[in-house]
């Protein structure tokens, strides 16, 4: 028999083995709730060419080497919370995952992921099967903030009129930007992030605590459908992840992306003309409006104090695009135009940036841990609330700050 045809069969098995827990009677869900689970590591998962795609988006050996040591020292820390701890209802299975690399400030840093699901038991003509999804999952993030659960609270709020037609534009070094490369570092206007509780922010900028999404005032028992994420997070040293953009450095980047839009505009105007094609009308005016957009910054610049320039940048993209309205300004052409600071007006937000000083380059790799965000989605059932209470109790979160020093 070939070799790899016996992988497969044995991977086949495998997943059957779990798949239907062992063909056990049952009559209902319920009657599943006590069956023993299995503890499945990220090695032991049933597809080899799935494994050995864990640490393909790392680009060199000493990050892939890097990647997996430290997925393998969380995945023993996560095991060990386990102790003592009676799995029944489904199966807590791991896997690892490389997302890449992305810049967080002026340092380029490989990023990868820890995950344990929950794959809880159901009842199917009187048979126990393993679910095919997961209500329950640990996900630790080496190198990465999780602003795509979190985004109600930390977002990235700044729309671009550089569209598709000249992407590179978006780019800090765009002369040289390779389309593949969509990590690279983009102009500091698109690294700024909005956060709108002050609870969060200290979590991350502490590294003590934690943040849930949902009060638990507000959480309702025995409800399967409605998600509820914890965060913590795992620092290297004192200093804050997170600090504030100043109004300056806030109206120097709006200087940086209007220059960029002239080159677009330029590019896209002759495209369009070539092409014949209506669109032309939305941008007759381009060069009044960018010339007239960095006038308006220029003179903010030049007219304030550098004390007044040196505080904390809060934006309210929602009025500056009723402000647009209002002066019947042109949306293609009038992205990100200034209006004026906000301070406790509904839906104004403080503007914060990657702290260059706490994420800095290493030579031993790119991909070597400098911070860990860790995120627990449960709902609020049996079995589920039995894992997150097991890891909340048990979990070892200083071995993890070990790791990232």
């Amino acid at each position: 028999m070939n070799h790899k045809w016996k992988i497969s069969v044995v991977s086949f098995c495998f997943l059957l083995l779990i798949q239907n827990v062992n063909a056990q009677d049952c009559k209902t869900n319920a009657d599943l709730d006590a069956t023993p689970g299995k503890y499945l590591t990220a090695a032991q998962y049933p597809w080899p060419a799935a494994r050995a795609e864990y640490f393909n988006n790392m680009k060199t050996a000493a990050d892939k080497a890097m990647a997996k040591k430290t997925l393998e020292q969380i995945e023993k820390t996560e095991q060990q919370s386990h102790a003592g701890f009676n799995l029944t209802g489904g199966n807590w299975e791991n896997v690892f995952s490389t997302t890449g690399y992305q810049y967080l400030s002026n340092t380029k840093l490989g990023q990868y992921t820890f995950q344990a699901a929950l794959y809880e038991f159901f009842c199917a003509n009187g048979k126990a099967k393993r679910n095919s999804e997961y209500s329950t999952v640990l996900r630790i993030y080496v190198n990465r903030l999780p602003l795509t659960t979190l985004d109600r609270f930390l977002s990235g709020p700044f729309g671009s009129s550089l569209g598709s037609y000249d992407f590179d534009l978006q780019f800090a070094d765009w002369k040289n930007h390779k389309p593949a490369d969509v990590n690279a570092k983009l102009i500091n206007l698109f690294t700024y992030i909005t956060c709108n509780n002050s609870s969060l922010l200290e979590a991350i900028n502490s590294g003590n605590g934690y943040f849930q999404d949902v009060a638990e005032k507000d959480i309702k028992p025995n409800n399967q459908s409605n998600y509820i994420y914890r965060y913590w997070f795992v620092k290297k040293n004192d200093l804050p992840v997170l600090i504030p953009v100043s109004r300056k450095e806030y109206l120097q980047s709006l200087l940086e992306y209007y220059e960029r839009e002239k080159i677009y505009f330029q590019k896209l105007i002759a495209e369009l003309t070539a092409d014949r094609s209506n669109d032309i009308k939305y941008y007759s005016n381009w060069q009044a409006d960018v010339n007239d957009k960095i006038a308006v910054v220029n003179k903010a610049l030049k007219e304030n104090t550098e004390e007044w320039l040196a505080k904390q940048a809060i934006v309210n993209k929602s009025e500056d695009v009723s402000q647009n309205y209002k002066a019947k300004l042109t949306e293609q052409t009038n992205y990100n135009r200034f209006w004026k600071f906000y301070d406790n007006e509904n839906k104004s937000q403080p503007l914060y940036k990657y702290n260059p000083e706490y994420f800095k380059a290493d030579a031993a790799s790119p991909a070597k841990p400098q911070f860990i965000s860790i995120v627990f989605r449960y709902v609020t059932m049996p079995a589920s609330l039995r894992m997150f209470n097991n890891f909340t109790k048990q979990f070892d979160f200083e071995s993890l700050r070990k790791v990232v020093n």
